[in-house]
């Protein structure tokens, strides 16, 4: 019997990975936001998926982003229906 080489790939190589989708999917839940015309989106949302990933500053940007969006949308719906509506589904339409 042959023993079996396999290549594991390192933890924080993985959790990258997963980290980057998973912001990709936000990016492009985003992006269908501003293919909308939701003002909000266009007003609010300005980093990056790379600059998420790579710097703590990007993260850090994108979470005030969040905050500022949801205040806006339910400010100008009187509901934060749209705000869980674009981001519940985050990349199952793709």
């Amino acid at each position: 019997m042959r023993p079996v080489l396999m290549r594991v790939v390192p933890n924080w190589l993985s959790d990258f990975f997963v980290e980057l989708a998973g912001h990709w999917q936000i990016s492009r839940a985003i992006d269908r936001a501003f293919a909308a015309g939701d003002r909000e989106a266009l007003a609010v949302f300005k980093t990056g998926t790379l600059a998420v990933v790579f710097t703590r500053r990007g993260l850090a940007a994108r979470g005030d982003e969040f905050v500022e969006y949801a205040r806006r949308v339910c400010e100008a719906d009187g509901s934060c229906y749209r705000y869980h509506r674009t981001f519940a589904d985050r990349g199952e339409r793709d």
